[in-house]
């Protein structure tokens, strides 16, 4: 976008999201001002126009090589003119420098600074590109799904569910929930496969993007609290709808399901007393 179609962009956002509005604006005055800031992209919810007033501010600026450190300093002075900012933290994200902010409410603000790479995702909003870096569309590796990661993920959360079976005989309820929770992550990423969900690697976000209603029968039964029956009937449940939900992801994405590692973890399930 051009400077005057930027700015167009975030005066025509909702009213609501007018605490949005002021962190983006704010960044956009900075990456005009800084000369090693050369690219602004804002992109999850509020790049696909599905934002309301509690949406994160979740963007990406891109600097010139060697000057991140430059961004990230001319970001923390400017931080306060965002909004009623409450605390920050810079921390590490896959070698890279992330910003994270806490502003009054609940609004925050999840920012990645890097060196600039060359095109942009199909939900994300270029407010900035002077040198046209972005005008490519990218698909990034979390929107890749190959027939190993299906195998990769079933396995997994069957692997979860056969420690949610050791943990319940050694009688360690809150582990045995960790465990619980893990597997269900696990078949969130599957179902997000099997029905077209953007980066399915996320799960349960991505799942509920794509369509709030379309939920898997059953997921209700894969919760449990800290008791050991209640546990055990979860964790059985979790494994019919793993299986099921491997099936669907494999039968739309390819792979080979771990049948073997199931059928033995439905039978470490079964032989745990109900009582």
């Amino acid at each position: 976008m051009r400077d005057d179609e930027a700015r167009g962009w975030l005066a025509g956002l909702p009213a609501q999201l007018g605490a949005q509005r002021q962190i983006m604006t704010r960044l956009l005055d900075l990456c005009v001002a800084e000369p090693a800031a050369r690219v602004f992209l804002v992109g999850c919810s509020i790049g696909r126009g599905a934002a309301d007033e509690l949406s994160d501010v979740d963007c990406f600026i891109g600097s010139t090589p060697g000057t991140a450190a430059e961004v990230v300093d001319a970001v923390h002075a400017a931080l306060p003119d965002m909004g009623n900012l409450v605390d920050l933290l810079d921390h590490p994200y896959n070698g890279l420098t992330r910003i994270v902010a806490q502003f009054s409410g609940c609004v925050q603000l999840d920012l990645v600074v890097a060196p600039s790479h060359r095109g942009a995702k199909s939900d994300e909003i270029v407010l900035y590109d002077p040198d046209g870096r972005m005008v490519s569309t990218r698909v990034p590796a979390a929107d890749i799904v190959t027939p190993d990661l299906i195998r990769e993920w079933a396995f997994l959360g069957w692997e979860a569910l056969a420690n949610l079976a050791k943990y319940l005989r050694r009688g360690s309820l809150w582990e045995a929930l960790a465990r619980l929770d893990e597997a269900r992550d696990r078949i969130w990423a599957l179902w997000a496969a099997a029905r077209g969900a953007r980066y399915p690697v996320f799960g349960l976000c991505q799942v509920l993007d794509r369509d709030p209603d379309d939920l898997p029968d059953g997921i209700e039964a894969t919760v449990a609290g800290l008791d050991a029956a209640g546990l055990r009937a979860a964790g059985i449940a979790a494994g019919a709808l793993l299986e099921r939900v491997s099936e669907d992801a494999a039968r739309v994405r390819g792979g080979t399901l771990p049948a073997a590692m199931a059928g033995h973890v439905r039978s470490l399930l079964a032989d745990i007393p109900a009582g």
